[in-house]
C-alpha cells in the first residue's frame, strides 16, 4: 500500500454559489445553482486524490452505520481505494459537513463531528495491519481528533517502532488543536504541513522560514511544508528549503485543495521528486482540484499532471 489515510470520513453536502454575505432573512430561500453529496475530511480528500494519481491508497477510520455512510463507503471503494480499515458504528451518525461555497469559489463550513469524537487508541490499533503494510501513513485532522490527540505520541511511537520504514504524516485544520498538544506528536512524525494560516496560529510567526524554525525545536527531522495558497507552497528538508509558486487558474472551488495538495505531495515523494519538483507537482494538483466543483472532481491522473507541471 502506497499511503493509509487515517482520521476523518465526512459526508459533504455542497450548495453553490451561496450568498452569506449577508445570509437570507430568517424563513427566506435562496436559490443555488446545485446540492451535491460528496465525501470530504482528509482520509476522503488525500487519499481520493492519490488514487486518481496512479497511487495505491487506503481509509482508515469511522463511519456510522447510515446512509451517509454507505454512501461515503461507495465513493470510497468506487474511486479505488481499499476500505478494509474503515470501522462501521452504530454509536453515532456519520461526520458529516453543509459546504457553503460561495461565487468565487471560497468556501465556509457548517460541520457535525458525528463518529469523530469515537476516534480513540483502541480504533487507532485496529488500523496497526494497514499502516504496516503501508509507505506513509498520514493522520488528520489535529485540530477535529479530540480524544485520540493525547495519545498520539505514544501511538505514533509505538508505529515507529513496529513499522520503521513507514512514514508518518500529519495533517492539520483551521484552527487547529492547541500548540502545546502538537508539541509531542512532532518528534514521531517525518512529514508536516500545515497551511499558512494554521502555522502562525501554532507559532505565533508570521513568515514561512520562521515557522519552520519554530517547528523544528520539536521536529529536527523530517519534511515540513507550509501551504501558502496563492503564493504556492515553502518546504525545507532540513537541508535545503524551496519556495514554489502557485499555478495560476479560473477558480471554480476551493474545497479539498489542502489536502489534495498533501495527496499530491505524499505521491510525488513516493516517485522520488526533488524538493522543487515535489511542491511543484502538488501545487498542480491542488490548483486542477479547485477547476471544479467539489474535493477531488478537478485532480487528473498523474501523467496528465506531470505534463501540465
Amino acid at each position: 500500500m502506497d499511503a493509509t489515510l487515517f482520521g476523518l470520513i465526512v459526508a459533504d453536502i455542497i450548495a453553490q454559489p451561496m450568498g452569506l454575505r449577508p445570509p437570507p432573512a430568517p424563513g427566506g430561500l435562496q436559490i443555488v445553482n446545485s446540492v451535491s453529496l460528496t465525501t470530504g475530511g482528509n482520509v476522503c480528500n488525500v487519499g481520493l486524490a492519490m488514487a486518481k494519481l496512479g497511487m495505491k491508497a487506503a481509509a482508515a477510520g469511522m463511519v456510522g452505520k447510515d446512509v451517509l455512510g454507505k454512501a461515503v463507503l461507495e465513493r470510497l471503494q468506487t474511486g479505488g481505494m481499499d476500505t478494509s480499515a474503515v470501522i462501521e458504528t452504530e454509536k453515532a451518525q456519520t461526520s458529516g459537513t453543509v459546504v457553503a461555497v460561495e461565487s468565487g469559489g471560497e468556501r465556509c463550513f457548517f460541520h457535525s463531528p458525528g463518529v469523530t469524537p469515537l476516534l480513540d487508541a483502541e480504533a487507532f490499533r485496529k488500523c496497526m495491519p494497514m499502516f504496516k503494510r503501508s509507505r506513509f501513513v498520514q493522520v488528520g485532522y489535529f485540530g477535529l481528533l479530540p480524544t485520540i490527540t493525547p495519545e498520539l505520541p505514544q501511538l505514533l511511537a509505538d508505529l515507529r517502532k513496529t513499522a520503521p520504514e513507514t512514514q508518518i504524516a500529519l495533517d492539520t485544520v483551521n484552527p487547529p488543536a492547541a500548540a502545546a498538544l502538537l508539541w509531542p506528536i512532532l518528534p514521531h512524525v517525518q512529514i508536516f504541513a500545515p497551511s499558512r494560516t494554521e502555522a502562525a496560529a501554532l507559532t505565533g510567526e508570521k513568515e514561512p522560514k520562521q515557522m519552520v524554525t519554530a517547528f523544528r525545536r520539536h521536529m529536527p527531522i523530517g519534511l515540513i511544508g507550509i501551504k501558502l495558497d496563492s503564493d504556492g507552497c515553502y518546504l525545507d528538508d532540513g537541508k535545503r528549503a524551496v519556495q514554489v509558486p502557485a499555478c495560476k487558474i479560473e477558480v471554480v472551488d476551493t474545497t479539498g485543495a489542502g489536502d489534495t495538495w498533501f495527496g499530491g505531495l505524499l505521491t510525488a515523494l513516493a516517485h522520488n521528486m526533488s524538493l522543487e519538483q515535489a511542491g511543484r507537482f502538488a501545487n498542480r494538483a491542488a490548483a486542477d482540484c479547485c477547476t471544479a466543483l467539489g474535493a477531488s472532481a478537478g485532480v487528473r491522473s498523474f501523467e496528465e499532471t506531470m505534463a501540465r507541471m
